[in-house]
């Protein structure tokens, strides 16, 4: 068996030329087992949960993305983020390619391609679908900021008004305090 360890595949040159028409790209397969009618998709020579079947095309070789590298803290990881639009940082989750719903990331970690998912993959036969597991991963990391920004200021603003209303308070038990004393 040999496998070769190149850079990056182009997104055009992995989802294009499919002798075996398995939707794994044949550059992809040459990589991964030698010939372009080699490979099952299922092969994983790292052991880390991410097919060498989405490992070449996203980083060069069958043993190079981390399932848990993850830059921008989106939740979506920054091998699938390379393989939708050729940066760790740039995915927004709502790429999809297919239209068919299933973000194109997603369908990346689940089959290696932007299409190859169909919404009823359960790998860990758990009953809920790889692709919804998947999407509730995903962080909208300027909406937590902007919403973590407007939290703390009506925290500061509420507590506040209740200083002002505890001072208030106070002023007007003493000075009932003091008719009754007088």
């Amino acid at each position: 068996m040999v496998v070769a360890t190149a850079a990056p595949l182009p997104a055009a040159a992995v989802e294009t030329a499919d002798v075996d028409g398995d939707t794994i790209a044949d550059a992809v397969e040459r990589a991964v087992c030698g010939s372009a009618t080699c490979a099952t998709g299922v092969e994983d020579r790292d052991g880390d949960g991410i097919p060498d079947a989405t490992e070449v095309p996203a980083c060069g070789d069958t043993t190079c993305a981390s399932p848990t590298a993850d830059r921008d803290d989106d939740g979506i990881p920054d091998y699938a983020e390379r393989l939708v639009c050729d940066s760790d940082t740039c995915s927004n989750s709502k790429e999809d390619a297919d239209g068919d719903r299933i973000g194109d990331w997603v369908e990346f970690v689940i089959c290696g391609t932007r299409t190859c998912a169909d919404g009823t993959e359960d790998y860990d036969a758990n009953g809920v679908s790889d692709a919804a597991e998947l999407a509730a991963c995903v962080r909208s990391v300027n909406d937590l900021a902007v919403t973590g920004g407007t939290v703390a200021l009506w925290v500061g603003v509420a507590a506040a008004i209740a200083l002002a209303v505890g001072i208030a308070m106070r002023a007007r038990r003493r000075h009932a305090d003091a008719e009754t004393n007088a």
